[in-house]
């Protein structure tokens, strides 16, 4: 796990909790890790891509290292729920 520092915030670790699939989900997890008072910043797989493709390409979701744990359980979580609301529902009625 590569331990990236935050300009902002040199004298904290931050690592990896998550590798979003796309930047809108990645945007999504750090709000989501906001909301429960964990400071989260993206980090583009490759910046350089990044720039041409952003919509597309994984963005690594970085926490603070002491924070770790719990940001991975928030964001197992959300996948969790994620999967639940993609898989199609047995509503139909009888005979449709």
């Amino acid at each position: 796990m590569k331990v990236v520092p935050d300009s902002k915030t040199t004298d904290i670790e931050f690592v990896t909790a998550g590798l979003a699939p796309n930047e809108f989900t990645a945007t999504l997890w750090r709000d989501i890790l906001a909301d429960a008072g964990i400071h989260a910043y993206l980090r583009p797989i490759d910046a350089a891509t990044f720039l041409i493709a952003a919509a597309i390409l994984p963005v690594n979701v970085m926490v603070p290292k002491d924070r770790l744990g719990e940001a991975r359980s928030i964001l197992a979580d959300v996948s969790v729920v994620e999967s639940a609301s993609a898989e199609p529902s047995d509503e139909s009625e009888p005979g449709e």
